[in-house]
């Protein structure tokens, strides 16, 4: 048994090796953390750049005055392009829910055109509109989608 200095008392040799080897994974813990955090800072870093320049290639300068034609590129079926879909007059980039409006998304039918009718009467097939004014109810349908 040896003196230990600090506490003026007894403490036998086992517990210094006990105490040195708590101290050094404690350590080592604590490089380990840091290493980690530096490496998520650092992933972190590269997927906001990602999505900042992403947004950047999405971003479509609002305007009046669309035609039909100039939403049809806007289809969702390029990835690098952005998703416009048309509502009763107003355009909407819904890029954010690719996979919602793009190839194979539950509602891709609506993107790249006008969306007004196909929402209004809840359907997504075409040949089911029957060309009729739109309701009241179809109308208030369309609007609660903007």
């Amino acid at each position: 048994e040896s003196l230990h200095p600090a506490a003026g008392c007894l403490m036998s040799s086992s517990w210094q090796q006990r105490l040195k080897g708590a101290a050094v994974v404690l350590a080592a813990y604590l490089i380990v953390m840091e290493a980690k955090q530096m490496i998520d800072d650092w992933i972190m870093e590269k997927e906001m750049k990602r999505r900042k320049e992403l947004a950047l290639r999405m971003h479509i300068d609002k305007r009046d005055g669309w035609c039909l034609d100039e939403l049809k590129p806007f289809d969702g079926k390029d990835p690098d392009s952005p998703i416009l879909l048309a509502i009763d007059g107003r355009v909407f980039n819904v890029w954010r829910s690719r996979h919602l409006y793009g190839a194979g998304g539950s509602y891709e039918e609506l993107a790249g055109g006008d969306a007004t009718r196909m929402l209004a009467k809840q359907s997504l097939e075409t040949e089911q509109d029957d060309g009729q004014p739109l309701t009241e109810s179809e109308l208030e349908v369309m609007t609660n989608w903007k």
